[in-house]
């Protein structure tokens, strides 16, 4: 079955609304809740993981983990401020 976005989520608060309560596949099924993307909306760089680990999972919030920690090195070490980054996951 493929989910299908809500007609009326025009907004990324509303998305967000929509995703915590999707159903549309297994993964909601061993989830603490909805990991949503992070970040200032309307950033000229948006970073794309995988999928989220243990500790985006509990804290909501993508690439707080080890993966999170690498990045935040490799932007430091690229002199970007991750604050103007938005980053999510695919899944």
């Amino acid at each position: 079955m493929t989910a299908q976005p809500p007609e009326n989520a025009r907004t990324v608060e509303l998305l967000k609304e929509a995703a915590a309560s999707c159903r549309g596949c297994d993964l909601w099924a061993n989830a603490t809740q909805t990991v949503f993307g992070d970040g200032r909306e309307g950033a000229k760089m948006m970073l794309v993981g995988e999928q989220p680990g243990d500790q985006e999972d509990l804290q909501g919030k993508p690439f707080v983990g080890p993966a999170g920690r690498l990045l935040e090195k490799a932007l430091d070490e690229a002199g970007i401020d991750r604050r103007r980054v938005y980053v999510t996951n695919a899944v």
